[in-house]
Parts: structure tokens; C-alpha cells; sequence
């Protein structure tokens, strides 16, 4: 298949930076203009990008929480419930039909954040029977990045960490079985060293913020030699959310994101003694 080219979109997208502070367009406009310029079957790539946002509405519409939908997912409440209410084939993933079964016919086998975690596995799954080089490398990354993370925090808390990793690889298998500080990984994955750095800061804001500085320093990295093409589009993409992600943290939001992430520590891991006196 020939490969597309979108000189003057590319061109013309403005400059931006992990510690913007002002864009002058929203992601949903952005999101927009891409279905309006991008090939079909390249913004098939591009709508799996925003997928993540199908997901937190896909677990409000089954908590029936309509008016907590983000509009920046590709699918309305009104997509939900034709198909999965009504029975009439619209076009959701089928992993999301597939994650709809299950959670109706066994829902309180499960806490919600138990279901939530199901459902990025399921979600990574799918997002691997797509191929395109760059986002097969991307989402490996990201997968690895995260799977680490969670090797860190259940080694901290002494918490199994066999329901909580996403997939099945070499990554996932040595955190594991490794005792090792790296698990074993510093020689597979450049990057493991800097993530375990990262996940031993105290501050949780501050870490936040280096693990997007590693993922926008690794889109550069993937992207590096490519020139007007769909990558640099879908790189440039996940950027923009990273950004508009960061411009929406105020002060109150970050004090709101550090309560809700001790929240789901607590909930999450059982604290030792040593460190419920130390809190």
C-alpha cells in the first residue's frame, strides 16, 4: 500500500512543548480537523489514540454515569446504547463487546478498579492487531513502561504482581521472576534504569512529568527519520494530549490528581506498618 504524505498539514502545525502553558486550539478542534485531512485508513490509526477515552466512557455508561462522558472519545452514549442496549451494529472495537459480555454476566467478581485493569488488557490486545511500525513500537513501549511501573509499586508493597501486569512477553515474565533491581531488563530496554528512577520519586506530580518528558523524548526517537508522513501526525497527537493533559493541572487539580492517587494506592496495596507510621 502506498504510504500517504500530508505535506502542508504537517507543515503547518505549530510548534509545542511539554511545559506549554497556553495553546490556542482545543484537542477535540484538532481532533476534528484530523478526520477532515487525514486518509481514511490513516485516521482509523489516529482514532486508536483516543480509544483510552472510549474506555473510562465505556465504564461510565455501565455505571450509567451518561453526563461524565469525555467528548473526546470516538464514540457518544448514544453510540453505546444502540449497540449495546438495543442490539443494532453500530462499530465499537469488538474487544469492548467482548469486555461488555463479561462484566454483565460476572460484574461483582470484580471491584471496578479490577474491571478497569481488565479492560486495558484487553484494550492492548487489540491495539496490536493493527499494523503499523511506529504505533506497534509506541504501544510496545508504553505497555513495557507501564508494566515496569507496576513491577515497582507491587516489589514496594509487597503486593502479587502476576493479575496486575498487562500481557504476556519477556518483559512481563522477568518482573515475575527477577529478584534484580532492573529485573533483569537494563540489557533488553535502554530505558529501564530511567523508569525505575523515576518511580523511586516521593513526588507524584513531579514523576508524572518525567515519564512524559521519556515518552515525548521516545516519539522524537521513533519519528526521527520520518518526514510528512502519518507517524509524525500520530506522534505530534499524542504530544497535544500530553500538553492538554498538563494544562488542565492547576494547582487544586494537581492537589485533587495527588489525593486520588494515594486513594488508589491505599486501595490498591496493603500498606505495611513501617509506612502507615511514616505517612
Amino acid at each position: 500500500m502506498a504510504q500517504n504524505y500530508y505535506h502542508c498539514f504537517v507543515a503547518g502545525l505549530p510548534d509545542i512543548f511539554l511545559d506549554e502553558s497556553e495553546v490556542n486550539f482545543s484537542m477535540l478542534d484538532f481532533k476534528n480537523t484530523l478526520k477532515e485531512e487525514l486518509d481514511p485508513s490513516d485516521y482509523e490509526l489516529a482514532q486508536l489514540l483516543f480509544l483510552p477515552y472510549d474506555n473510562k466512557n465505556l465504564l461510565l455508561y455501565l455505571q450509567e454515569k451518561y453526563d461524565q462522558f469525555d467528548a473526546l472519545g470516538n464514540y457518544t452514549v448514544n453510540d453505546f446504547e444502540s449497540e449495546l442496549s438495543e442490539g443494532d451494529l453500530f462499530n465499537l472495537p469488538g474487544y469492548m463487546l467482548d469486555f461488555v459480555l463479561q462484566y454483565k454476566e460476572d460484574k461483582k467478581s470484580r471491584t471496578l478498579k479490577q474491571w478497569e485493569n481488565h479492560l486495558t488488557h484487553m484494550f492492548y490486545d487489540y491495539l496490536f492487531t493493527f499494523w503499523n511500525q511506529f504505533l506497534n513500537d509506541w504501544f510496545d513501549f508504553e505497555m513495557h513502561v507501564t508494566n515496569l511501573l507496576i513491577g515497582f509499586n507491587c516489589r514496594k508493597f509487597e503486593r502479587d504482581v502476576e493479575d496486575e501486569l498487562i500481557g504476556d512477553n519477556f518483559v512481563t515474565e522477568a518482573i515475575k521472576t527477577s529478584s534484580a533491581k532492573d529485573f533483569g531488563l537494563g540489557g533488553e530496554l535502554d530505558y529501564v534504569g530511567q523508569v525505575m528512577s523515576i518511580a523511586e520519586k516521593e513526588n507524584l506530580l513531579s514523576r508524572e512529568k518525567e515519564l512524559d518528558q521519556l515518552k515525548w523524548e521516545k516519539l522524537d526517537e521513533l519519528t526521527l527519520f520520518n518526514y510528512f508522513s502519518i507517524e509524525v501526525v500520530l506522534a505530534y497527537t499524542l504530544k497535544l494530549q500530553m500538553v492538554y493533559r498538563w494544562m488542565r493541572l492547576d494547582e487544586k487539580t494537581g492537589r485533587e490528581l495527588f489525593e486520588r492517587l494515594i486513594n488508589e494506592l491505599k486501595e490498591s496495596f496493603e500498606f505495611s506498618k513501617e509506612f502507615m507510621i511514616n505517612e
